[in-house]
Parts: C-alpha cells; sequence; structure tokens
C-alpha cells in the first residue's frame, strides 16, 4: 500500500508538473491581454487613433488606398473590422474627389459621437489579439532556441514591458507591423534551418505581409539580403543542429530561394491592394522624393513597375515625412527642440522609457553573446535577431528627422527580448547567483510594470525620475497623445468643477468624454486652467475649439505663460491644472 501511494504520489506530481508547464505561458499572456484591455479604459482616443479607425473602415468601405495614405492599410483596417459588431456610421461621398484623413476623423466622429467611445473600445480589441498573437510567436520562437525556461524569461520580458502594454491597447499600426515584422524574420529563420517548398513560400508571405503593414517594413529587404549575403561569405548554414559549409552550388540554390522569397512578397503586396493600378508604366508613377526620383530614372519610362501606384506613392510621402524640416514636426529632447532631431534620440528614450532590470538583463545578454562562445556557433541564430535589431537602431538614429517617440522603435523590442533568452544558456544559468540575480530582476521588472497601472503611455523609469519627472526629457507619444480626458473628467468631478479653461493636445472633442470647457487664453486671468504638457513644453498643434468645432493652430511659444505657474495637480501625468480662482484656496490633488 505505501508503494502503491508513493507511485501515485510521484504520477500526480509528475501530471500537475506538466500541466503547470502547459499553462503558465498560457496564464501569462492572459494577464498580457487583461492589462491590455483594463488600461485602455483609461486613455481617451489619442491622436493617432483618432484619424487610423475612420481610416481604416474608410478603405475596408471604399477600397480607396488614397486615404491616410502614409502607412500601408493592413494594419489599420484589422481594426476597423469590429465595425461588424459596432455598425457605426461613415461618410464616403464627400471624401472621394479629396481623401483627407483629418476631416475624415472629424466627421466621423461627429457622425458617431454617442457611441464614440464603444467604438475605440471594441477597435482596440483586436489590435490586442495582434499583441497576444506577437507574444504567442516570440514564446514559440524562445522555446526552440532556449527551451521552456528561457521561453518563459523571453515571454515575460515581452508581456509586462510598458512600451508594448501601453502600444497593445490603442488603435495604432506599430504593435501590428512590430507583430508582421518579427514574424517574417522567424519564418525566414525556419526557413534557414529547413530550407523546403513550404518554408520558401511562409517566407515570403511573411515578408509580403510586413510590407503591408509599414513602409519600415522595406527595411527587411536589405536586411534579407545582407543576412544572406553573410552567410554565403562565412559559408556556414545551420542544419541538423550543427554548421556545415556549403559549395559554391549550394550558395546558388539560397540565393535562388532568396529571389523566390522577394517575388512572393512582391505578389503579397500586390494582392493586399487587390492589383489596383499594378504594373503601370514607369512615367505614370509621379513621386516627389529624391530617392523615388533616381530610383525611377534608371528604369526605362515605359516599363511597367510591379507594384501598385498608391503603395509606391505612399512611400514616397512617408519619404517626404521623414526627412524633416516642416514646423508641425518639431522635436523636443531634454528641454531642447528642433526640426531635424538628434543622432542619439533613441538611445536616451530606450533608456529612460524601458525598466531598469530589463536594462541590466540586456546588458548582461550583449556581454554573455561576446564572452561565451556558443552564442557565436549558431550564426543563423545570431543573424536573425541581432542584424534586424540593429537596422532598425541605425535607421532610425541616423536616417530619419523626426523622432517624436519610442513608439518607432516597438520593431526591434521583440528581437531584443529574444535575445535576451539567452541568460538561460546551461553555461550561465547553472551558477545559483546568477538564478537569483535573474528571479530578482524579474519580480522587479513585473512590479514596476505592474505599479504603472494604467498609465502605461507615460511611463518613465525610476533613473529618469518616473513620469513626474517626464517632461524633462521627452514628449509627444512618449507621454503625451491626447489620452488623458477620462482622467482630467475624473478630477473635475472630484473636485466639484462643472466647467474648465481647457489647452488640450489631441483632435478628440472632449466634450465627448463629458468634460465642459472652454479654451485656455494665451494669459491666464481667472478660473481653473488645464494644459497639456505638450503645450508647455512647446508642441505646436491644433486646438479644437469649443461649440463652433474649429481649429486653431498654435506656435511653440503659445502657452510660455502657464510654463512658470506652480500647477496645484497633474492628471494622467500629461495634463497640468492650475487654479487661478480668487479667494479661493489651491487643492492639490493628482494622479
Amino acid at each position: 500500500m505505501k508503494l502503491t501511494s508513493a507511485m501515485n504520489n510521484i504520477l500526480s506530481s509528475s501530471a500537475a508538473k506538466n500541466i503547470f508547464r502547459k499553462i503558465m505561458p498560457i496564464l501569462l499572456l492572459l494577464c498580457f491581454v487583461s492589462v491590455c484591455f483594463f488600461s485602455q479604459f483609461s486613455n481617451s482616443v489619442t491622436v493617432d487613433e483618432f484619424s487610423h479607425f475612420p481610416s481604416g473602415l474608410y478603405i475596408l468601405k471604399t477600397r480607396d488606398w488614397r486615404m491616410n495614405k502614409e502607412a500601408p492599410p493592413l494594419i489599420k483596417c484589422l481594426p476597423a473590422l469590429s465595425s461588424l459588431i459596432t455598425k457605426p456610421k461613415i461618410e464616403t461621398q464627400q471624401f472621394q474627389d479629396s481623401p483627407n484623413t483629418w476631416r475624415l476623423g472629424y466627421t466621423f466622429m461627429n457622425l458617431n459621437r454617442n457611441q464614440y467611445q464603444s467604438i475605440f473600445a471594441h477597435g482596440r480589441c483586436m489590435v490586442i489579439i495582434l499583441g497576444f498573437l506577437l507574444g504567442l510567436t516570440i514564446y514559440f520562437w524562445g522555446k526552440e532556441l532556449y527551451g521552456y525556461k528561457g521561453a518563459l524569461l523571453v515571454l515575460s520580458l515581452y508581456a509586462f514591458n510598458p512600451n508594448i502594454l501601453a502600444h497593445s491597447s490603442l488603435v495604432t499600426i506599430d504593435i501590428g507591423a512590430s507583430l508582421t515584422i518579427f514574424f517574417s524574420v522567424y519564418c525566414l529563420w525556419k526557413y534557414l534551418h529547413k530550407p523546403a517548398a513550404f518554408s520558401i513560400t511562409l517566407a515570403g508571405v511573411a515578408l509580403g505581409l510586413a510590407q503591408l503593414s509599414k513602409f519600415t517594413a522595406l527595411l527587411l529587404y536589405p536586411i534579407y539580403f545582407f543576412i544572406f549575403g553573410t552567410l554565403c561569405i562565412v559559408g556556414s548554414f545551420k542544419k541538423n543542429d550543427r554548421d556545415i559549409k556549403f559549395p559554391a552550388t549550394i550558395i546558388i540554390k539560397y540565393s535562388k530561394d532568396f529571389f523566390i522569397i522577394i517575388l512572393i512578397s512582391i505578389f503579397i503586396i500586390n494582392l493586399g491592394y487587390l492589383f489596383s493600378n499594378s504594373f503601370l508604366p514607369a512615367s505614370e508613377y509621379n513621386v516627389s522624393s529624391d530617392l523615388l526620383k533616381n530610383i525611377l530614372s534608371l528604369f526605362w519610362s515605359g516599363l511597367p513597375i510591379p507594384l501598385p501606384y498608391d503603395y509606391l506613392t505612399g512611400f514616397d510621402y512617408q519619404l517626404a515625412q521623414a526627412a524633416g524640416g516642416h514646423p508641425f514636426y518639431v522635436s523636443y529632447l531634454m528641454g531642447e527642440h528642433s526640426l531635424t532631431g538628434w543622432w542619439y534620440y533613441y538611445v536616451i528614450s530606450f533608456l529612460v522609457k524601458n525598466p531598469v532590470p530589463f536594462l541590466i538583463m540586456l546588458a548582461m545578454t550583449i556581454i554573455a553573446c561576446m564572452k561565451i562562445r556558443a552564442a557565436k556557433t549558431d550564426t543563423v541564430s545570431f543573424l536573425c535577431i541581432w542584424v534586424p535589431a540593429v537596422a532598425y537602431f541605425i535607421y532610425f538614429s541616423f536616417f530619419t528627422h523626426t523622432p517624436i517617440g519610442i513608439r518607432y522603435l516597438l520593431p526591434i523590442f521583440p528581437f531584443l527580448f529574444l535575445a535576451s533568452g539567452f541568460l538561460f544558456h546551461q553555461t550561465i544559468i547553472k551558477f545559483k547567483r546568477m538564478q537569483y540575480l535573474l528571479m530578482l530582476l524579474m519580480v522587479s521588472y513585473i512590479t514596476s510594470s505592474l505599479v504603472a497601472f494604467p498609465n502605461y503611455l507615460s511611463y518613465f523609469n525610476i533613473v529618469a525620475g518616473g513620469s513626474r519627472n517626464a517632461s524633462h526629457w521627452l514628449i509627444d507619444s512618449n507621454l503625451d497623445w491626447g489620452q488623458s480626458l477620462p482622467a482630467l473628467k475624473k478630477y473635475m468631478d472630484k473636485n466639484n468643477i462643472d466647467k474648465i479653461k481647457l489647452g488640450y493636445f489631441g483632435r478628440v472633442d472632449p466634450e465627448i468624454y463629458g468634460i465642459d470647457y472652454s479654451l485656455a487664453e494665451q494669459k491666464p486671468t481667472q478660473g481653473i486652467y488645464a494644459i497639456s504638457i505638450n503645450f508647455l513644453v512647446g508642441r505646436p498643434y491644433y486646438l479644437l475649439k469649443e461649440n463652433t468645432h474649429e481649429l486653431l493652430y498654435i506656435d511653440i511659444n503659445y502657452y510660455d505663460q502657464y510654463r512658470h505657474l506652480e500647477p496645484s495637480a497633474v492628471v494622467g501625468h500629461s495634463i497640468y491644472i492650475f487654479n487661478m480662482r480668487k479667494n479661493i484656496s489651491e487643492r492639490s490633488s493628482g494622479e
């Protein structure tokens, strides 16, 4: 009896362990989904959401790819599928001759004022699903590289990163593009390990889907070329967990496969646009950027270009924006403004917008990869993880001139999380001190993330001084993206404020969130004022006039007289309250 009981305990213990192993990744992803779902209700419709959702719905209704052409249609259209549930109204007729994404946004808002918040809540759920899929992809790749425990570390880093949580609950394209870019490189990695017709096709389809998500995914083509070229030079492709040298004939075969992958991706791009205006003569593509002008000049004017007209002209428009120089896209860093940006902008934003434990683990990973031979033997994995991360970091730092948010760097985050899984390599994790250190860092990491709930968009780490000191470092979508209207409404209700003088950075009408307001004057007089931090530090943008709902463009110094006043409260880390009422003592409370 005792022997039978002992055997049953062993079996039940083993079964419980297996169940736990299967459930743990699911629990982490469910935690991620829950945090994203509930945190979204603390955010009003942000600046880019205001235009992205109606633009995606407009494209689904009309197949007019010109609307919001600065980004391809895939990720914009996916959240709009939630309209099958919410059934919002949308005007399409007046935009057929002259598509304008911002005018569409205001028209859409006014047509759907009563259910506006619900429409975006449903749309955000679609983005949360994309975030879930990205987490799932990270876990599966991590498991293939590092085993179960390493995959859990990688997934935990993803699921509790404040930047990921912030943008996984907004109707924008950043998380969706990060998913397709990461998935495309994962498919390339799978192909390089097991070349076959299916893996070639999957790699091509994934690469094409990435191109339909964001124009910065075009960087994947030189990244792929670099990875293939490097592997050909070293003559080393991974097969059956060992590096083997390939003769020239095999290298030629892989070059052909690479070409097929590119052809498939081009087919997917055309398919995504339903082959609308594809294969037009080169002379009919009207572009303004020097890059595309020079490229098209190399071709015969009558040569059919195998890309949709709206795709190519959309990329041309994005190149013009990336060039910077327009006052509307002024950048801000540590108290300074610039029209051209700084090469170190993304270095600083990455360091202040990520939890310190993650930065420590990333530093440990880089050191381990340089010191431990095992990190260098798997050439394919090393290139597929680090080349995209470094390439995107270099591109945004040195080849763009409108640094306005760390969200542009989001595509590199999954690769850095995946790289950190190397800390679970047996040559590292066998040391007890390393196990304890990683456990301490992960507990600190998760704690810092949960404490920040629900204000993930305005998260800054403790070394940077937290969200209270955020405007010393960065603004715009790093801190204030027009998300704090629910927090302002809560503050007004708590302090019995019926009407407020508002200088709000955002597009959505504050009245939709129950806020009765008038525009804050340039010079404060009497009353209670609420001014967005973007305006206080000098971000040119628009104000929405009450009643008339007309737009007023304001310059960098419009609210300069408020900059040296002491706020009585700060709500949502982004709207500053100034109590200028006479004979009423100031009350200080905030979030």
